[in-house]
């Protein structure tokens, strides 16, 4: 499988990008990461963004508090034969929030080119033996979610070759205790700046937004500024949860708030019957139903009636402790109105904001609307979960619906936006770290 003067890392990688992979990552291992006690992959809720990853599902437990458990698609590869990955059927990751730590379990089970031998708890004496010996780890990571593994021996050539590259700074490190191989192409962080550039020199750009087809068309509603700067990188509206460019997700922001996140309810009357929940807690005309209105925790919302409560969450702890908890909109008769479990927030998070790039516009008021993105980009990173509860909580982060219903065709058509919202002047409150870049326009 290897070729002349190649490295073991790079014939791994050359393996892994024959079947899909378009990252590669690699971590060394210790003599407590085997099929006993878990692999460790990071403290960082960053982990959580860069390993593909199904819904997260809470469960207590007596000794470590609350965890969330979630599904990966892993499959380990055999570099030596042109034979097709062999999926781990049972391979999950485990996150533990009060520590706090995700580890992968089950990733042995059912795979054919699982590494068995090399993943065996230590005796005392082989602990003692390989006190600083390492295996090395490597990810594959495909746009499928799919992730390819491969486990180097110990102290093997794929081991050394990977403890030179890190010694050398050779390999970039990220989420925590993860290095990623150097791709041909530029740094998506220094791509982002050059796009954002050229779009601030390009001057005003008229409201528009991407059809489902990719085609551009007029738009001219009151969120025109998000619509059309995803325009201009290509984005056809669709709702994903995933990154908009080379890992950032991107953010307009202009003096209002700004919206992070629009997940649905996945309780409550809203799931079952929208119609009849706005019927109770909107606003009616004769063809068109609203619900609108900043919803704040433990503040009852005079409008709709509702309070929105944070159920399940200890504020003193800063942890959750009840998994079929979550952001709960209740009545005064505390029917369950809408809500958001723990396991919906944290998933959504988990995939959405690794990296954000917020991006200034002024908007111009012509014969049609137009927007001049640019002048100033806050570039913002690590943005952990309980900075996110701490913001829900304390109303940092604010529920501001903007949903309704328009009666056309002898039906209800529904418009749904359950925006979660933050002033632009808390916007650190969420990061671990930022940076304010001016743009030139010269």
């Amino acid at each position: 499988m290897s070729r002349e003067n190649e490295s073991p890392l790079d014939a791994v990688s050359r393996a892994m990008r024959r079947h899909g992979a378009v990252r590669i990552v690699f971590k060394l291992l210790s003599n407590n990461d085997n099929s006993k006690q878990q692999v460790y992959v990071g403290s960082e809720f960053d982990v959580l963004r860069l390993i593909p990853h199904g819904d997260l599902i809470g469960q207590s437990t007596s000794e470590d508090g609350l965890m969330f458990k979630a599904k990966i698609k892993l499959s380990w590869i055999d570099i030596e034969h042109d034979s097709c990955p062999s999926p781990a059927d049972g391979a999950q990751i485990i996150f533990y929030p009060r520590y706090p730590e995700v580890r992968m379990s089950g990733f042995l089970r059912g795979s054919e080119f699982a590494p068995r031998s090399l993943m065996q708890p230590p005796t005392k004496a082989e602990r003692l033996l390989r006190e600083n010996l390492h295996r090395c780890l490597v990810f594959g990571i495909c746009e499928d979610g799919t992730i390819l593994g491969f486990l180097g021996e110990w102290e093997g050539l794929l081991t050394k070759d990977a403890k030179a590259r890190i010694a050398d700074s050779t390999v970039t490190k990220v989420a925590g205790v993860f290095y990623e191989l150097k791709h041909p192409e530029r740094d998506g962080r220094i791509q982002l700046i050059e796009r954002i550039t050229e779009i601030y020199k390009g001057g005003p750009v008229r409201s528009c937004r991407l059809s489902k087809s990719g085609e551009l068309m007029d738009y001219n509603a009151i969120n025109g500024a998000g619509y059309t700067f995803e325009s201009l990188f290509g984005i056809i509206p669709n709702g994903s949860a995933e990154p908009d460019f080379n890992g950032w997700e991107l953010k307009s922001h202009g003096r209002g708030p700004v919206t992070l996140m629009t997940p649905e309810p996945d309780l409550g009357s809203y799931k079952e019957n929208l119609l009849l929940f706005i019927s109770m807690y909107g606003v009616e005309r004769d063809l068109r139903k609203d619900f609108t209105g900043r919803h704040l925790v433990s503040i009852p919302n005079y409008k709709s009636g509702l309070t929105l409560n944070m159920e399940g969450y200890d504020p003193f702890l800063e942890e959750v402790t009840d998994p079929d908890g979550g952001l709960i909109l209740r009545d005064s008769n505390g029917n369950l109105a809408a809500g958001w479990t723990f396991n919906k927030i944290l998933t959504h998070w988990s995939r959405k904001h690794s990296k954000a790039a917020y991006v200034s516009y002024v908007k111009l008021d012509r014969d049609v609307s137009y927007y001049h993105f640019g002048a100033e980009l806050v570039l913002c990173e690590g943005a952990g979960l309980k900075e996110l509860l701490r913001a829900l909580y304390s109303n940092v982060v604010y529920h501001d619906p903007g949903i309704n219903m328009k009666y056309s065709g002898g039906r209800w058509v529904p418009k749904k936006r359950n925006q979660f919202r933050v002033l632009w002047k808390n916007i650190n409150q969420l990061y671990g770290a930022s940076e304010r870049i001016v743009l030139s326009g010269s």
